[in-house]
């Protein structure tokens, strides 16, 4: 096959630049997702580095040889920082640094100081190969879908283009010395370069594609939970209600659903303004998500009113949740600008061996529980299955 290397490296350096424009783009309209701005500047360092590494000539003054491994090692670095902020990991730029500076130490010794191609190849290409496997396995996350299916294809990209690194370094090292150079016409190095150069299109597509999904999993996220609360808004309260209450059905398991509702709430707002308010509904919140168990769905059902659905829980159990949530709110005392705001609260239970396993039934039944919890002089619970009289306070 004879390919000129050279303007396969110029393809390369091609794909990184559009790599970094498309990052660079998505990072001035996606500021909120962590690490665009590392894989931005990692394309552009390899583009400079692969670009600059076509042109160079002995003559050129020492430091810029030296300069062209610093900058390609370095855009190997903040690829792999970029992965590591997108994971909400902290950035360990002494890597990006490490690399730079490794990689431009060993071009120096063997390319310089005993020129030696081959073993500037070689070296390089393990470097290479090493970096892009530590990428491909901090891409292998446990994740729900779409995201997940993102993280795997980008891990399989940067796993590919480690192979290829890995096994033209075998390559080189099987080939003779006299047979290798940076831009020499053989069988086999073109192809490796337009293998990695197809991985390296693979990878940028790829991390757009990782970008593209998160977002849609923020947006979903933002769109099924309250922004005040953090609790489930309503809608995605009852799409995760029906999904259990139709699992109930199967394997016969009771569900508990508790109504709880902030005591003369409207006092509150018109004492201390709608932010102290705001700040009850958070406080109550973060008390009901520290008691709750992982698979129990907690939302805020509407205005200071929340639900709680119990997996696996018969009515007296969730009267006994709901009691002690009563109790630790009422020793809850919240300061706001100098003051001490303090209420109370009424819950209303049922569950779905009395009432079945239709959810509007079961939410009303909890409803009239709590309405008669109201009823009763409040800060108390009141269960479904006793009709008259709410539970002693």
């Amino acid at each position: 096959m004879n390919l000129d290397v050279r303007t396969i490296m110029l393809m390369l350096s091609g794909i990184n630049l559009l790599g970094a424009g498309m990052m660079a783009l998505i990072s001035f309209h996606a500021d909120n997702i962590r690490g665009v701005r590392q894989w931005a500047l990692g394309h552009c360092c390899m583009c400079i580095g692969i670009f600059t590494s076509t042109q160079m000539s002995p003559e050129w003054p020492l430091l810029i040889i030296a300069a062209v491994p610093l900058i390609t090692g370095c855009g190997f670095g903040f690829i792999f920082n970029g992965i590591q902020a997108f994971k909400g990991k902290r950035c360990n730029y002494w890597i990006t640094a490490w690399l730079g500076l490794q990689m431009m130490t060993q071009s120096l010794w063997f390319g310089v100081v005993q020129n030696d191609i081959r073993s500037v190849l070689i070296a390089n290409s393990l470097l290479f190969g090493g970096i892009f496997v530590a990428c491909a396995f901090n891409l292998m996350v446990r994740t729900t879908q779409p995201l997940k299916t993102a993280y795997w294809l980008s891990a399989g990209s940067f796993g590919f283009i480690a192979l290829m690194g890995l096994l033209r370094a075998l390559n080189l090292f099987l080939t003779p010395a006299h047979g290798v150079g940076l831009f020499a016409q053989g069988d086999v190095n073109p192809i490796f370069l337009i293998l990695g150069g197809l991985s390296q299109l693979s990878i940028s597509l790829s991390l757009v594609l990782l970008i593209t999904f998160r977002l849609v999993s923020d947006l979903r996220e933002q769109a099924s939970y309250d922004s005040l609360t953090g609790a489930m808004n309503r809608r995605r309260f009852e799409d995760e209600s029906r999904r259990l209450l139709a699992r109930a059905v199967r394997t016969g398991e009771p569900l508990s659903i508790i109504m709880i509702d902030v005591d003369f709430f409207k006092r509150i707002n018109d004492l201390h303004g709608h932010p102290a308010g705001d700040e009850v509904l958070r406080r109550l919140s973060k008390l009901l998500q520290a008691i709750i168990r992982s698979e129990d769905c907690l939302a805020r059902y509407g205005g200071e009113e929340f639900c709680i659905l119990l997996v696996g829980t018969r009515e007296q159990g969730a009267a006994q949740l709901a009691e002690r949530v009563r109790l630790l709110y009422a020793d809850l005392r919240i300061e706001w600008k100098n003051e001490i705001l303090q209420s109370t609260l009424s819950a209303g239970v049922a569950d779905s061996s009395a009432v079945g396993t239709d959810l509007s039934t079961l939410v009303g039944a909890a409803d009239q529980a709590l309405y008669r919890a109201k009823n009763a002089g409040r800060n108390c619970i009141a269960l479904h299955s006793m009709n008259n009289q709410p539970l002693p306070s």
